[in-house]
């Protein structure tokens, strides 16, 4: 994982699962980490596991269908650290049901989240990676 130390780093969808291995390992490398995701009580317990190993990171609530939280993301990746070189757009669900089940509105969560707040990362991100003229 050459490259990464002290790169700035936000992952969406942290509190749990592959976000939460993902923000550990890029700790451990050396990253500046923006965390996000809806669970505060666990992004809390990341971050301070996280500044306990020697790292930096630091949390904000999102929920990543709301354009404003995400974009606020962003906010304070640069006020943070004065930039932004990662987005891994991590946050996702995908509900258990059978279609014939019909539960449409688990159907509109899930575009919700796993499109519109994709989405809403890359627009959130993507003019100060242009402004630097870099960024992934």
């Amino acid at each position: 994982m050459s490259g990464i130390k002290d790169k700035v780093v936000i992952i969406t969808g942290a509190s749990s699962g592959l976000g939460e291995a993902t923000a550990h390992r890029l700790a451990q490398a050396g990253a500046k980490l923006v965390l996000a995701a809806r669970r505060e009580d666990r992004l809390k317990k990341q971050v301070d596991a996280i500044e306990q190993q020697g790292g930096t990171a630091t949390y904000r609530v999102t929920d990543v269908t709301d354009k404003d939280q995400v974009q606020a993301l962003a906010k304070v990746a640069k006020d943070t650290y004065g930039r932004i070189d990662v987005l891994i757009n991590n946050a996702g669900l995908m509900p258990l049901s059978p279609l014939d089940q019909l539960k449409v509105d688990e159907w509109e969560k899930m575009v919700d989240v796993n499109i519109k707040g994709v989405l809403y990362g890359i627009a959130a991100v993507l003019p100060t990676m242009r402004e630097q003229q870099s960024g992934h």
